[in-house]
């Protein structure tokens, strides 16, 4: 009889957990909720919202959210709808129009149309605000630079200062070069008789800043022309998307790496020349990195023939 009570006891504490494990899994397979939620600006305009989905998610589609506000169970999410997605979906690039902070949230929709309305911080909302970076205020310009920059008039009668020269090396390195008299060829095909070349290109060179994307700023513009064009090996629309931005005032240590970029870029296409002028404008920077590309660039740049009269 003992034993018979004993063996019932254990039957009902099966039976009963086996409802509670049931039940339990009944309520996580109803509450479709993403997991991990994380928000993060990656450029000047963009900010990259992720998230994770559980394991037998359902749901119709994927909601997402933006507010100024932390999210809450007194949010009214109607106004704040940005997007509607697949519901396989675990990434939304949401374009800022201002600076302003924004959190995120993604809901999911059932299949019946509702929305499971339940924020939950850290999980599906955001707990931490972002917004983009604000670009550097322009610094004032100084009484000398405005002189500076204003034409002077010079009264009938008086002389003009003689203008300090200045050497554009971005901007001429693309002009014919002039042309060699013939003792100048004569003596240069000489001295390059009986020497063998190794006509061996270069691999392409890559700075640690631009092997992985910035966030924004100029390493960002220069990070997408690389990967559009150079890293594609499409040299002559990288020297054409370089010069675009060269041509505007950069920060120095991006202006150096652009401009060894466009080196290479000049190197790869065959024009050897331009190649070399770039090399030289950036040589004071990286001296023995230039110098094996000077030396290379040089292999194939070689004396234009003599003609013979």
């Amino acid at each position: 009889m003992k034993f018979s009570r004993n063996l019932l006891l254990k039957f009902l504490i099966f039976t009963f957990s086996a409802l509670l494990w049931a039940q339990e899994t009944k309520k996580n397979e109803e509450r479709p909720i993403v997991d991990l939620i994380s928000a993060t600006a990656v450029a000047t305009d963009k900010i990259k919202v992720t998230w994770k989905l559980p394991k037998d998610f359902s749901a119709s589609s994927l909601l997402v959210f933006k507010s100024t506000e932390p999210f809450s169970s007194k949010t009214n999410a109607n106004s704040l709808l940005i997007a509607e997605l697949s519901p396989k979906t675990m990434q939304y690039f949401d374009t800022a129009t201002d600076f302003s902070e924004y959190y995120y949230a993604v809901l999911a929709k059932l299949p019946d149309g509702s929305v499971y309305k339940v924020f939950l911080p850290s999980i599906n909302a955001t707990v931490k605000p972002v917004a983009v970076e604000r670009p550097a205020k322009t610094q004032k310009k100084s009484e000398e630079q405005v002189l500076a920059e204003t034409p002077k008039l010079y009264t009938e009668g008086t002389k003009r200062e003689l203008p300090l020269p200045y050497i554009d090396l971005i901007g001429d390195f693309e002009k014919k070069p002039s042309v060699l008299s013939k003792d100048v060829m004569t003596a240069g095909k000489k001295l390059s008789e009986g020497q063998p070349l190794k006509k061996q290109k270069l691999p392409p060179h890559y700075f640690d800043e631009d092997i992985i994307s910035p966030s924004g700023g100029d390493d960002y513009y220069l990070f997408e022309i690389l990967k559009d064009y150079f890293v594609k090996q499409d040299y002559e629309g990288s020297i054409i998307e370089l010069k675009k931005f060269l041509s505007i005032n950069r920060s120095e240590s991006t202006t150096n790496r652009a401009a060894f970029y466009l080196a290479q870029s000049q190197y790869f296409a065959g024009n050897y020349r331009s190649a070399l002028t770039m090399f030289m404008f950036t040589q004071d920077t990286w001296p023995v990195l230039c110098k094996k590309w000077i030396n290379s660039t040089l292999d194939f740049y070689t004396v234009p023939q003599v003609q013979e009269e």
